[in-house]
């Protein structure tokens, strides 16, 4: 499975924490209070990866991230612009089999992921926000240190506006690379 860069980001973050924390092998590790620490909110959660990334001195945004609640997404859209090294100008529709918020983390996918025609996953959760684009062989990848990302949340929608200046693009066909800026704006209801 691959997964965005932003999610590898992430998980080295949360390796670089757990490694930095070293084994408990002292009597009280399985007390009470270690239990309470393992039932930790979205927010808390979030807020734990966030200092294991800037420990282990991973470039963090100021972006603030809001908490999803668990829900799946019946209709939605996305307006697609994407210029340089490819481009795309789109709106595909949602894809509602794919698209879902729990435990913290949404995926919201536009389009067919892996398809030719141009397709788009705005991802968000745990300390940080996503998009990545493709079309046919061509993708981008975005993350909210390198984008501005503002989003809006409500118990049955989630909206946002995405901009992404200068990203690398990848053709998997002929492994060129180059940059791309990247612009959207989505909507998605449940």
């Amino acid at each position: 499975m691959r997964y965005p860069q932003f999610l590898s980001i992430l998980l080295a973050a949360i390796g670089f924490g757990l490694a930095a924390c070293g084994s408990s092998t002292d009597e009280y590790a399985d007390t009470a209070d270690d239990a309470e620490a393992q039932d930790l909110s979205p927010e808390d959660e979030a807020a734990l990866i966030r200092q294991a990334a800037i420990e282990a001195g991973i470039p963090i945004s100021d972006v603030e991230i809001p908490v999803i609640s668990a829900r799946t997404y019946t209709t939605g859209h996305i307006q697609l612009n994407v210029s340089g090294h490819f481009d795309i100008e789109a709106s595909p529709e949602l894809d509602t089999q794919a698209s879902v918020s729990d435990g913290g983390y949404s995926w919201i996918q536009y389009g067919t992921s892996g398809s030719e025609a141009p397709n788009a996953t705005v991802t968000i959760g745990n300390g940080d926000m996503g998009i990545s684009v493709a079309v046919g062989r061509y993708i981008a990848t975005g993350t909210s240190t390198e984008c501005s990302m503002t989003t809006n949340v409500t118990a049955t929608k989630v909206t946002g506006h995405f901009t992404c200046p200068k990203v690398t693009g990848y053709n998997q066909a002929d492994r060129s690379m180059g940059n791309v800026t990247i612009e959207i704006d989505f909507e998605a209801s449940s």
